[in-house]
Order: structure tokens, then C-alpha cells, then sequence
């Protein structure tokens, strides 16, 4: 009698523990679920702020969020969202646009940045999102046909468009100062010109060369975001964009 009561009691148990575990796997589903769709659901809302690219007035997502500096598009991919700057480097980090918190963050400019945009070197993070999500799409710049059927971007800040056109992309260190400290790259701008050359997987050799015989035409543009592949590695994009003109 007590050996039926005792397996009753065991076989109740296994259930009981199968059962929180498939509810626990459910739930690890829906959440992960729902951390790649936010970014989905907020970039849709947004569409309907997106500037005129003929004239862009940035009124209604300044009325958002007064930190909104600018919105980035690069062709085939799904990145189409604002750009903010914080007051430094670790505000938007999980916050989005409406200062909410969220895991999958912002597109921020480096604090260090000129928020104009006019400065020779701008540099954006984003986090590596699956599903499109964010700047999960660079990496496709690291595919040698995508990089060089795909060569084209869109930069708006308030009340201007600039033309991007994709100059170079790599896989670097997360310590990798001439990338990742503006100021020092800006003080060092033929060493950082070298950085790029040496260290992209792709070029576009004539762009390069345009860049390089006329430097101070071009603002560089530098997107930025994790490695799925190594903690420490990020990939970068670089365009140029003339914002003298």
C-alpha cells in the first residue's frame, strides 16, 4: 500500500515538473518573441513621423523626443529608423525612442559626434538584432555580392538630405581606437584612412580613391554594431556623404 502511495506521489511529481517546464519553455518563447518584435511595432509607428526626404522637417519627432538628430536608410536592407544622441554612450543603450526602456535600445550617435552631422567623422551604434531587427542587417555588407550591389544610403537631419554611398566594410576589435574614439581619429586622419584600407574584407576601390585625393569634401559615416561571432568583434559599415554641400 505505502509502495503505491509512494509512486503515486513520484508520478505526480514528474508530471508536475514536466509541466512547469513546458510552461517555462513557452514563456522563454513568447519573451524572446516579444524582445524582436518591439523594435518591429516601434519602427512601424514611426514610419508615419519619417521626414520628406525632399525637404525634411524633423517637428513631430523633435515633439517625440528632443535628443532625435537624424534618420538613416540604407538600401536593401531594413534599416529605416531615427538616430538619437544622448549624453553619452550608454543612455540609449536599452532605451528607445520614446524613452522607454527596451532591450533592443536605439540607434545612437557617439556622444562625441557633432549632431549636425557636419562633422568629417560621425559614428552610430546599434545593437545586432535577429530578424532584421536594428543593425542586424550590416553583416549582410560583409557578403561580397550584397556589398557591391548594394552601394547606396540615405542620411536626413533636419531640413537637409545627404546622398550616403557605402565605402568600405570589416570586422574589428571592440578596442580599436582609431574606429571607436572620434577624437582620436580626427587627429590622426591619414592614420585612420590607412586603419580602413588595411583592415576592410571590401572597398570600393574608385570611391576610395575619391576620398582619399579630396578628403575634406567627405564626412564619413561609421555603423556600427556587435559580431554574432566573437563578443569582442564588431562590424562596421562605412559611407561618405558630402556635407559641405
Amino acid at each position: 500500500m505505502l509502495l503505491k502511495l509512494l509512486n503515486k506521489i513520484l508520478n505526480t511529481a514528474i508530471v508536475l515538473v514536466l509541466l512547469v517546464t513546458a510552461l517555462y519553455s513557452f514563456y522563454c518563447i513568447w519573451d524572446n518573441n516579444s524582445i524582436y518584435d518591439a523594435p518591429a511595432e516601434l519602427q512601424k509607428e514611426l514610419k508615419s513621423q519619417r521626414p520628406d526626404e525632399r525637404s525634411p522637417s524633423f517637428e513631430e519627432l523633435l515633439k517625440v523626443n528632443p535628443d532625435v538628430a537624424a534618420w538613416v536608410t540604407m538600401e536593401g536592407t531594413q534599416i529605416d529608423d531615427p538616430i538619437v544622441q544622448g549624453e553619452d554612450n550608454q543612455e540609449y543603450l536599452n532605451k528607445n525612442v520614446y524613452g522607454e526602456y527596451a532591450l533592443a535600445g536605439s540607434l545612437f550617435l557617439d556622444s562625441r559626434c557633432d549632431r549636425t552631422f557636419q562633422g568629417s567623422y560621425q559614428l552610430v551604434y546599434g545593437h545586432h538584432m535577429e530578424k532584421h531587427r536594428m543593425f542586424g542587417d550590416l553583416d549582410l555588407y560583409l557578403d561580397s555580392q550584397f556589398f557591391e550591389s548594394h552601394t547606396t544610403g540615405t542620411l536626413m537631419v533636419p531640413g537637409r538630405t545627404y546622398s550616403l554611398q557605402i565605402l568600405a566594410s570589416m570586422r574589428t576589435e571592440e578596442s580599436d581606437h582609431f574606429i571607436f574614439d572620434p577624437e582620436h581619429c580626427l587627429s590622426e586622419p591619414e592614420s585612420f584612412r590607412q586603419v580602413i584600407l588595411s583592415k576592410s574584407e571590401y572597398i570600393h576601390e574608385g570611391l576610395w580613391q575619391e576620398w582619399e585625393q579630396e578628403p575634406e569634401k567627405y564626412s564619413v559615416l561609421a555603423l556600427s554594431t556587435c559580431s554574432s561571432e566573437k563578443e569582442e568583434e564588431r562590424i562596421v559599415v562605412f559611407a561618405v556623404y558630402k556635407s559641405g554641400e
